[in-house]
């Protein structure tokens, strides 16, 4: 299984770039918005393999330690670093 981490911070900007240049992983920014407050935000998507979930855990809690991190499996994962289709 590879990995995938959902991240919803008010500083995925910064967390975007630092797991770009450091775990060479691309992050997709979704559009969404906290139905608490109401308010637009955005939300990074990335799979990654399991040994790179601690690397990201570890720059996401130094940037932002309130971030909101949801790490799941992802079962199969094809395009792009990952299977062939």
């Amino acid at each position: 299984f590879a990995k995938m981490i959902i991240i919803i911070s008010p500083k995925w900007e910064e967390i975007s770039d630092k797991i770009n240049e450091e775990l060479r992983r691309g992050i997709t920014a979704l559009y969404g918005k906290g139905m608490y407050k109401k308010q637009d935000k955005e939300i990074l998507l990335c799979v990654m393999s399991r040994a790179e979930i601690r690397e990201a855990r570890q720059i996401i809690e130094k940037i932002d330690p309130s971030a909101f991190i949801i790490i799941t499996n992802a079962r199969e994962v094809y395009g792009e670093g990952f299977k062939e289709t």
